[in-house]
């Protein structure tokens, strides 16, 4: 037996034993995970009643910030409140100084005699409450709880319920606002889009309501059929009395849902292991290849640390020098300064290139094309360099086209590209050596050209430079690190703009990158 045939059968083993051993927990396991099922939907149910909980107290929130609004009084801000929505039958507004109550009524409903009274005898008995109420409002939180213990009010629908909130009026007058709200309008009109929404045909949520006396629980809303005699799961709705919500499955129980779902699982599990076997020569073939790019990713990860440790190095160690107030001379401080500045811009440009291949990988980065003058923008990033030219002793020559060259590109992106090509022309250069930046027109075409007298690349290594990570392994580049990710972006960055990038080296001889724009217009 070969090694490779040794390799594949142990290949087979490792992926298939675990396939066995699974499926046959899985049949083992079908009342346990039924159990769980249940355990599961209870979770479910928790997340459903906090998210409709939420936004039920969000809109009331809702109707208490309407009543703050300063530009009124408050009692002409409630009275706008009930009538624009119908669920307020009644809104109580209790001036808490003088225990005067100004009731406003919606249109379809009307007070009785004894309606003050009985709102009256309300306050009365609940003292404690609204001075809990008031003290959570001086600390800056504005509470809103049912309000427990309120009769039917005579004269409104029988269907009531009742929250309560303190509130002050744009002349710092404390009230305490009394919202009486028909039961079912509001549980449709406000939680019933919100229960489909959640919902989605996945399962059935009801909102009920029980009393002692009732043999069967008065459903309020729901976004199906609710059936009582079904299995469900139910949780106290804490906006109103003896409210609940509830959730079951749609025509089937739980417990016969994940029978099927598990079956379902052993099926699709028998004809994963035959697809398996077929695919295991695949992955025998790529194993070398997926080892590479895990390779490359792991230098990738040791390159960037190494970029990223020298920048900040310098950085701490001028700083702490400054700090210590170690230098005494002026022109030495800026020279501190300068370097602190210029590694914090590197460090910047490193971050940024990592964040712009994230976004890359994922689809979202985005470009705003802006119409430009690329003599200008290569320009204004040369002058950037001037500094880095001289610290690294390289001599740069800038040959800009004689007439503007007009570009529709994204600055930035434009920015990022050329500081990329410039930077691998200084890393790969010698120092004492020359560089050439070039802009022209040729073909209907805006070249914008970076050419250097440094290391070279071999003709096998051309095709394969703008891949991501890819870094020529030899001699003279291990010597200098990097994150490999640079001529990517370049790439990437130059098919966003309909352009190309184009590179002439040799080894020995230096290199020349070029990117290629289309013109916006031609030239006069």
């Amino acid at each position: 037996m070969n090694k490779g045939v040794r390799t594949i059968l142990i290949i087979l083993l490792v992926i298939i034993v675990p396939f066995l051993i699974y499926a046959y927990l899985q049949v083992r396991s079908l009342s346990d995970d039924e159990k769980m099922a249940d355990a599961i939907y209870e979770k479910q149910m928790e997340t459903v009643l906090f998210s409709l909980n939420q936004y039920a107290d969000d809109r009331m929130q809702q109707w208490v910030s309407r009543l703050s609004n300063k530009a009124n009084p408050i009692i002409k801000n409630a009275s706008d409140l009930v009538l624009g929505n119908e669920a307020i039958q009644l809104l109580v507004m209790r001036h808490i100084s003088n225990k005067k109550d100004s009731l406003c009524y919606n249109d379809y409903v009307s007070g009785t005699n004894g309606t003050p009274e009985q709102i009256n005898d309300w306050y009365s008995k609940n003292d404690s409450t609204l001075a809990k109420l008031t003290d959570y409002l001086n600390a800056g939180f504005q509470k809103i709880q049912p309000a427990s213990g309120l009769p039917s009010i005579s004269g409104l629908n029988p269907a009531q319920a009742a929250m309560t909130v303190m509130i002050y009026d744009k002349d710092s007058t404390l009230y305490n606002a009394l919202f009486i709200f028909d039961t079912n309008y509001w549980v449709e009109s406000v939680l019933g889009s919100k229960m489909q929404e959640i919902a989605q045909d996945e399962f059935l949520l009801s909102v009920i309501q029980k009393t002692e006396d009732a043999q069967h629980p008065d459903i309020l809303y729901s976004t199906a059929q609710f059936d009582p005699a079904r299995e469900y799961i139910e949780r106290a709705l804490w906006i109103l009395p003896n409210t609940y919500l509830t959730i079951q499955s749609n025509n089937v129980s739980l417990s016969e849902l994940i029978g099927v779902r598990n079956r379902t699982n052993l099926a699709f599990l028998f004809f994963s292991i035959s697809t398996v076997l077929i695919g295991a020569y695949l992955i025998f073939k790529n194993a070398q290849k997926a080892l590479k790019i895990a390779q490359l990713k792991s230098d990738f990860v040791s390159n960037v640390s190494h970029e990223i440790r020298t920048p900040l190095s310098l950085i701490r160690m001028y700083a702490e020098t400054l700090m210590l107030g170690r230098v005494s001379s002026e022109e030495k401080k800026q020279n501190y300064y300068q370097v602190i500045h210029r590694e914090s811009g590197r460090l910047t440009y490193l971050v940024n290139n990592i964040l712009d291949f994230s976004r890359i990988e994922a689809n979202r980065k985005t470009y705003h094309m802006v119409k430009a003058d690329m003599n200008e923008l290569v320009q204004k990033l040369y002058d950037t360099y001037g500094y880095t030219f001289k610290e690294k002793e390289i001599e740069c020559a800038l040959i800009l086209f004689k007439e503007p060259i007009p570009v529709q590109v994204d600055e930035q992106a434009f920015e990022e590209a050329l500081s990329n090509l410039i930077d691998n022309a200084i890393k790969y250069s010698p120092e004492k050596s020359k560089i050439h930046i070039t802009t022209r027109i040729k073909d209907g075409m805006a070249y914008c050209q970076v050419a250097d007298q440094g290391i070279g690349i071999a003709q096998e290594h051309l095709t394969k430079i703008f891949e991501q990570f890819y870094r020529v392994e030899d001699a003279l580049t291990q010597k200098t690190k990097g994150t490999g990710l640079r001529l990517s972006l370049v790439q990437h960055i130059m098919k966003e703009h309909n352009g190309a990038v184009k590179v002439v080296s040799k080894p020995g001889q230096g290199s020349t990158f070029t990117l290629l724009f289309p013109l916006t217009t031609e030239p006069a």
